[in-house]
């Protein structure tokens, strides 16, 4: 009769999220597959958003872990090594789920399941409606890749140099491909080729279905954040200083921008532009065809936190506690937050508000 009931809940909870436009989900680190980090709005759901807080509050604090949203509830990981379920509209705690180790990955929602990795080399299975766990995959070293869901299987990175393909339905290993050093940073999925880089400077491309190597990019620093796939193109950041750009087609990389600081962040693909942020505080945006220059903000604090596009405007936060909302074509804010401690997550927008964690202990709604 339980398992009956969990069926019946899970099939409900589907359907009723199924059933919402795509602005009301924020599923994956970055919102898709593709790490675009665009809310996807439709016409008929564009929101205003005027910098106003909603509602806080308290999570564990050092709280780095990029949101997710879905079916009306947020989904984040804690340094304490629990992934928490909160109400989207109030805030309020539905459920906690433990890990062995703390979290600083983003949880990928995928048919009413959450998928989240912890430090402790554990890949987890939950139930997102109830937080019961489903099954568990281990690897040999710790996980600080975010997961990717397409297709009924999950990717990510683990220290142990590999990137693991696992069937969704069961929790067994399709495949793993072996790197030669961590894969820290979270793989992204595009027309059936998984796109990951690892610690040794190599960005490589890996066929979805055989798990074989298709081709490779060889850059000056590790690459530790996700890269983002739009028109043709993909672009990866460097702990060079570097964003670079390749034509999937070619398997070649056409370009670079030297930052001249270490860059820990994804890019932001939006409009004709590529967004980015590094460790000297600035927040930077290139012609996503060319390369060139467009606009540079200072944001008086290095960013760790990759940004999010919605209705024209870039959201982004920085150490120091401060939350900007900058315009898309100036690079101006239109309005900024003081959020206290240091924003390090990439915030989610979903369901009209965006949900973003301080790493001094407080979970925000921003309307």
């Amino acid at each position: 009769m339980r398992r009956t009931l969990k069926i019946f809940l899970a099939a409900a909870f589907i359907a009723s999220a199924a059933g919402a436009a795509a602005a009301e989900n924020w599923p994956f680190f970055k919102n898709d597959a593709e790490r675009s980090g665009n809310s996807q709005l439709t016409a008929g759901a564009a929101y205003s958003f005027k910098g106003e807080v909603e509602w806080s509050a308290p999570v564990p604090r050092d709280t780095s872990s990029s949101p997710s949203v879905y079916g009306g509830t947020i989904y984040f990981g804690t340094n304490d090594g629990a992934m928490y379920a909160y109400s989207l509209k109030t805030g309020e705690e539905r459920w906690k789920f433990d890990t062995g180790n703390w979290i600083s990955t983003a949880p990928a929602v995928y048919g009413g399941q959450v998928f989240v990795t912890s430090y402790d080399s554990r890949l987890y299975c939950v139930d997102a409606l109830t937080g019961d766990q489903l099954w568990q995959f281990t690897t040999s070293n710790n996980v600080q890749s975010s997961p990717a869901a397409a297709d009924g299987v999950v990717y990510f990175g683990s220290d142990d140099s590999y990137v693991y393909a696992v069937t969704i339905k069961t929790g067994w290993q399709k495949w793993k491909f072996k790197t030669d050093a961590a894969v820290t940073g979270s793989p992204i999925v595009a027309d059936g080729v998984v796109y990951v880089g690892n610690r040794s400077g190599k960005l490589y491309a890996i066929d979805c279905a055989t798990g074989k190597q298709k081709w490779r990019a060889i850059v000056g620093g590790s690459i530790t954040s996700a890269p983002a796939a739009a028109d043709g193109l993909l672009y990866f950041t460097s702990q060079d200083g570097k964003l670079y750009c390749a034509r999937i087609k070619h398997e070649a990389v056409i370009w670079n921008y030297d930052a001249k600081a270490q860059i820990e962040t994804s890019p932001l693909v939006a409009n004709g532009r590529v967004v980015f942020g590094d460790i000297s505080g600035k927040v930077t945006a290139l012609d996503a065809r060319s390369g060139a220059k467009l606009w540079s903000f200072d944001a008086g604090g290095s960013v760790f936190s990759s940004a999010a596009y919605h209705d024209g405007t870039i959201y982004v936060g920085a150490n120091g506690g401060k939350f900007f909302a900058l315009d898309e074509a100036t690079g101006k804010p239109k309005w900024t937050l003081e959020l206290g401690g240091d924003i390090t997550a990439t915030p989610a927008i979903a369901g009209g508000r965006i949900i973003v964690p301080t790493t001094a202990g407080e979970l925000f709604s921003i309307k």
